[in-house]
């Protein structure tokens, strides 16, 4: 049975309690330390990248040309109120891509 490898490229102070879980933990504060991590996260092959939502974006372009395959897992994490209702944003529309209607269910307006 192989070992799936998990990592988490955020801030230090949201670091923490990933490394803490045993995700390994890539520290960045900036794109271009973002930048230096990137060919890493590639080269070790990871199941699952777990990143700041300011870093997704970034993350998952390094990843778009094996973007058929079903690894690595890339997901965004809100770390501030502004970013909260991204995910469930991206959610709605590859739902609407996959069946042509939007299915999802919106909140009180």
């Amino acid at each position: 049975m192989s070992k799936v490898k998990v990592a988490f490229v955020g801030g230090e102070e949201n670091s923490l309690c990933f490394r803490g879980m045993g995700f390994d933990v890539f520290s960045v504060n900036s794109f271009e330390a973002l930048n230096n991590v990137l060919p890493t996260l590639r080269r070790e092959k990871y199941s699952m990248i777990f990143s700041e939502w300011k870093f997704y974006n970034q993350i998952k372009k390094q990843f778009e040309d094996i973007r058929s395959e079903a690894l690595p897992a890339i997901l965004g994490i809100p770390t501030n109120p502004n970013e909260m209702g991204q995910g469930s944003k991206y959610i709605s529309r590859l739902v609407e891509m996959a069946i042509g209607s939007n299915i999802m269910l919106q909140g009180e307006e």
